[in-house]
């Protein structure tokens, strides 16, 4: 009896024991539960990320078998998943026969076997290590080939193992999805717990075999998760993904932005705004336009400005299109940066470089023909030139005899003449014959001198004021047609410039053309042409002014661009002035223009004195007021701004010198009440030294704001303190800057 009731104590107490147990592995399931569907989400995230992607793309393992292949590149090469997954047939994409891809050669590390298969078309990738980039075309792709640019790049694990590599093409479709697959996994995976947990009352074995079978599973699960983040940091392009309405919010976007932008990700996901606020404000309004409008199409592709850390503008190519959950009615973007910054500039130089070459011929056979016609008119010049001494030697004689005998002679009366006035009229025939003759010849000798190439010959001291005269000379009587006035301002003591004489005298004698042609036809024309020497750049500027119509906002940012012309109806060609900007640039200068319409434009030639060192200059806005507290929050807001601290030892005439060694100020913003001298004098000084120089007076005091009768010029605005700084932000843009 004792036995007995002892063995069912011990079978109580193993019952207890086995249920206590059961539990503990209940607790277990239900956190690994928790863990593998917040995995499942992760994987069906970075999934559904690079799946929608636009981007072509496939991973092979170290065995070179295929082990992604997206749907993207399904689209593109019309190979399913299915068929290739497993293989290594990667190559049946691309070519018709057997051949290892970019990706079969990082995996063997054959990276010097890559010039045997992309002769001279590969280069190494400047964002990822152990990654590189090529263009190839291939015929056999769609129904007359495609030109494709793709990256390969070497995966690694968190130990630093190969465990394979992933190609991308730049031929953008979607990504294939694998997020069916992936939920249809997940279900049956369910499935399995349920039946494991339902064994789980009947044998303890059973469900321990279960649980490591759960295990493997979430190492696989976590293994595939860690491949596709790999793929998504490996790609040559950053993804994000947003909101597919409201204020359409980043949700995602890849670290490789902060590589291009040097914003951190986490910015354009966190600070609302951040991305829309960045872009160029003249391209802010037709994105966000074409965003929404886009949305019922699914797809679009634009470009646009945007501003990264520096400040600097990058372009950005961006393609998104609509993504539906599979396991929902939910929609969201997913899409794609690119910066095609140094593509756009390569080929705006490749064009401008082209141009060039093209009016350089053109001005060469220009030049034998100046020359030639220089030379036709050189020899009855020299003629009239050899026999007008002579005249005038035979007719002071003539004069000496008319003088002493004819004085009286009857015949005068007859022919109602004097002998006076027949003696002074032929002194100024004779004199106006040798004014014209020396004229003609100095026309011949500069246009001789323009049609002169000097393209190989090395850089010299040039005299700048002898080149605006040979401008002069050579487009002086065109600019009259239009221009009453042409003002010289050249400074003394000019030093030469190291250059080429020539290609200096074209550009200025372009710039005068575009002035006069600026004039419209009935105005009193004016033109400035000035000139001076700036120690702190150690450089020469010279400055073409006209008082035409000036130009729109909206074309001078295109003014440089090679065949962009307003004139296209009166034979304009668009080419004067990035051909100017190209010679200037190569004597390491930099050209800019100030225009205001209405009122005209003022083109300035930087030129440094040893025709070496860069110039860098950039817009300014001039802020002057006696409050140091009011300056510094102007400074804040303003990183352009130069602050100028009014003191009573200050005169006007300090500002007007300052003004003429900083040609990079566009916009003066000054307090009204000045310590020694007032707002409204100082605006008169500098409407008359520059009149296209905006300028804006505030005060907080009425009766100082109101303008005196005294005065004539008018400001461009007058603000009361305080005032707004996002209105005066918004002033000076809708002004317009100078373009440097």
């Amino acid at each position: 009896m004792t036995d007995r009731k002892r063995s069912d104590d011990q079978t109580i107490s193993e019952i207890k024991a086995l249920r206590l147990r059961l539990k503990e592995l209940e607790k277990s399931e239900s956190k690994k539960k928790r863990a593998e569907k917040a995995l499942i989400e992760t994987e069906q995230r970075l999934y559904s990320i690079i799946g929608g992607s636009p981007i072509p793309a496939f991973m092979i393992g170290k065995d070179h078998r295929i082990i992604y292949w997206n749907k993207a590149l399904e689209e593109l090469s019309r190979i399913k998943a299915q068929e290739v997954i497993g293989t290594r047939q990667q190559w049946r994409a691309f070519y018709n026969k057997r051949r290892p891809c970019m990706a079969d050669l990082l995996v063997d590390h054959k990276i010097e076997d890559i010039p045997k298969w992309y002769k001279g078309e590969y280069i190494k990738s400047n964002l990822l290590d152990e990654a590189y980039e090529a263009t190839d075309f291939f015929p056999e792709l769609g129904e007359k080939g495609k030109w494709l640019r793709f990256t390969a790049a070497i995966i690694r694990n968190a130990a630093g193992e190969l465990v394979g590599a992933v190609e991308t093409l730049e031929d953008i479709t979607e990504r294939k999805k694998a997020e069916a697959a992936l939920l249809q996994a997940h279900e049956g995976l369910e499935h399995r717990v349920q039946l494991r947990t339902a064994e789980l009352a009947k044998a303890n074995e059973a469900l321990l075999a279960e649980l490591m079978e759960r295990h493997r599973t979430q190492q696989a699960l976590k293994q595939t998760t860690d491949h596709l983040s790999l793929i998504l940091e490996s790609l040559p392009i950053v993804s994000y993904t947003r909101k597919a309405d409201g204020d359409f919010g980043i949700t995602f976007v890849s670290n490789t932005i902060e590589e291009i932008t040097g914003y951190p990700a986490q910015r354009f996901i966190e600070e609302e705004g951040f991305w829309k606020d960045h872009i160029h404000p003249d391209d802010r309004q037709r994105v966000i336009t074409e965003l929404q409008a886009e949305r019922k199409k699914g797809t679009h592709r634009f470009g646009y400005r945007f501003r990264v850390m520096d400040d600097s503008y990058r372009w950005f190519s961006d393609y998104w299109r609509i993504i539906r959950l599979p396991a929902g009615s939910s929609t969201y973007i997913v899409g794609a940066w690119q910066d095609v910054t140094e593509d756009k500039r390569i080929r705006q130089e490749g064009e401008l470089r082209l141009q060039q070459m093209i009016q350089t011929h053109k001005l060469t056979a220009l030049g034998e023909v100046v020359a030639g016609v220089a030379h036709e008119i050189n020899n009855p010049i020299s003629f009239i030139a050899y026999n007008v001494p002579v005249l005038e030697e035979i007719w002071n004689t003539v004069e000496e005899i008319l003088t002493g005998n004819g004085l009286n002679h009857p015949d005068w009366k007859k022919k109602g003449l004097s002998q006076q006035d027949v003696c002074h009229n032929m002194r100024e025939i004779i004199q106006a014959f040798k004014i014209g003759g020396n004229r003609i010849n100095r026309v011949i000798t500069s246009l001789k001198e323009f049609s002169r190439s000097d393209e190989t010959t090395h850089k010299k001291p040039v005299a700048i004021q002898d080149v605006i005269q040979g401008a002069l000379i050579i487009v002086g009587a065109q600019v009259r047609m239009t221009v009453s006035k042409i003002d010289q301002e050249i400074a003394k003591n000019i030093p030469p410039i190291n250059g080429h004489f020539q290609k200096i005298e074209q550009v200025i004698t372009n710039l005068m053309i575009n002035a006069h042609q600026a004039i419209e036809a009935g105005k009193k024309g004016r033109i400035v042409i000035r000139c001076r020497y700036i120690e702190r750049l150690n450089a020469v500027v010279v400055e073409v002014e006209d008082n035409g119509k000036g130009i729109e906002r909206e074309i001078i940012d295109h003014i440089f661009d090679p065949f962009f012309t307003t004139r296209r109806d009166r034979d304009g060609t668009g080419l004067g002035l990035s051909i100017s900007y190209g010679l200037i640039k190569e004597h390491h200068g930099i050209i800019s223009v100030l225009s205001r319409q209405g009122i005209g434009s003022r083109f300035s030639v930087y030129l440094p004195v040893d025709g070496q060192t860069n110039i860098s200059l950039y817009p300014a806005i001039l802020c002057i007021d006696y409050n140091v507290k009011y300056l510094k929050q102007l400074k804040t807001n303003f990183v352009d701004a130069v602050i100028w601290r009014s003191e009573p030892k200050d005169k006007v005439e300090d500002i007007i010198s300052f003004l003429e060694e900083h040609p990079e100020v566009d916009i003066v913003v000054s307090e009204i009440r000045l310590k020694s001298f007032d707002g409204w004098k100082l605006l008169g000084m500098i409407r008359s030294r520059f009149p296209l120089l905006p300028v804006i007076l505030y005060s907080s005091d009425k009766k100082a704001a109101k303008q005196p009768a005294e005065i004539t010029a008018i400001p461009d605005l007058v603000l009361l303190k305080p005032f707004n700084i996002d209105k005066l932000q918004k002033i000076i843009h809708d002004l317009g800057r100078q373009r440097l």
